[in-house]
């Protein structure tokens, strides 16, 4: 059972970070409206930072305090 579901898809897409990357050149990027991704033990610095969704399998170290976000990429 899968906890998450990519209604954008595409089968040029060979990755998730293609996927991603595809989306947000498709459509406007609106910083007012952040998914905060509590899931994961990551440290982004003092309030109201936090882990985007978009952050995580991005290929970059997101988090403070460790890799979790980029963990069994």
């Amino acid at each position: 059972m899968c906890q998450y579901e990519m209604t954008y898809y595409h089968r040029n897409h060979s990755s998730l970070v293609e996927i991603i990357h595809d989306y947000y050149r498709t459509y406007e990027y609106n910083s007012t409206k952040f998914t905060c991704y509590t899931h994961l033990p990551c440290n982004r610095g003092p309030f109201p930072a936090c882990l985007d969704c978009s952050e995580i399998f991005n290929g970059q170290d997101d988090c403070l305090n460790d890799e979790f976000d980029e963990e069994h990429c």
